[in-house]
């Protein structure tokens, strides 16, 4: 296997800790006057934000834009967190809620495992680990203000 130079080292992490950063941008909808009523579905709360990763409020609301999030990390419910830079977005145009509507990409989790084999003359065991690895990821989040 290769070895990295130790002059590199600096500029990996840099360029990796770059990748991470997102920029959130908001695109208004029209016309601002619409009433929608959701079906209900999963949440959490950041910040006073309702986070829906799974469905729709179950109530009447208004749509007031979206917010494309070009990030290396989305929703995470087991968490309940998202994007800092969706959250600040969310929170300039005093939204009451998000919906999670469009993810394009995936973040790719640790994995590890074990191999055992054996054959004629010998046996042997292996161990694997993952590191998560990122790739980009553009989630959208329709934008939401409660009408009730």
């Amino acid at each position: 296997m290769p070895r990295i130079p130790a002059s590199l080292i600096p500029a990996l992490v840099v360029a990796a800790a770059l990748a991470g950063c997102g920029t959130a941008s908001f695109y208004a909808h029209e016309p601002q006057d619409n009433v929608q009523t959701g079906k209900g579905g999963s949440r959490f709360v950041v910040e006073g934000i309702d986070v829906w990763f799974n469905g729709d409020p179950p109530r009447k609301y208004s749509i007031l834009g979206y917010i494309e999030d070009n990030t290396s990390v989305g929703v995470d419910d087991r968490r309940k967190s998202i994007a800092p830079a969706v959250l600040k977005k969310a929170k300039e145009v005093r939204a009451d809620g998000l919906i999670e509507t469009v993810v394009a990409g995936r973040y790719s989790r640790p994995s590890s495992g074990v191999v055992i084999g054996g054959g004629t003359g010998g046996m042997g065991v292996g161990f694997g680990f993952g590191f998560p690895v990122s790739e980009p990821v553009s989630i959208k989040y329709t934008v939401l203000r409660y009408l009730d």
